[in-house]
């Protein structure tokens, strides 16, 4: 398992467009993928689930996966991440 911290820095954190991007790029990954954050774990792949940790700019969320692909999975999702899902 692979595991990475990363603070959300876009302006409105994980709304409906970076979340919609953070599970398309977890699709291409054939790992189980998480997100948690205060404690609160979501399934990386189902943008209900990610919407529902209010992650608002400033959070720290940890990216978790677990497969044959996790720490390139990590990897790619904490840079879509650091770069602020392409928004600014």
């Amino acid at each position: 398992m692979f595991e990475r911290e990363v603070d959300i820095t876009n302006k409105v954190g994980l709304h409906a467009r970076p979340a919609s991007l953070l599970v398309e790029a977890a699709h291409k990954f054939r790992s189980r993928i998480w997100i948690e954050k205060d404690g609160q774990v979501s399934d990386g792949k189902n943008i209900m689930s990610l919407l529902l940790l209010s992650a608002d700019k400033g959070s720290s969320i940890k990216i978790r996966a677990e497969g044959s692909d996790a720490a390139e999975a990590v990897q790619t999702l904490v840079q879509l991440v650091k770069n602020k899902f392409g928004e600014e």
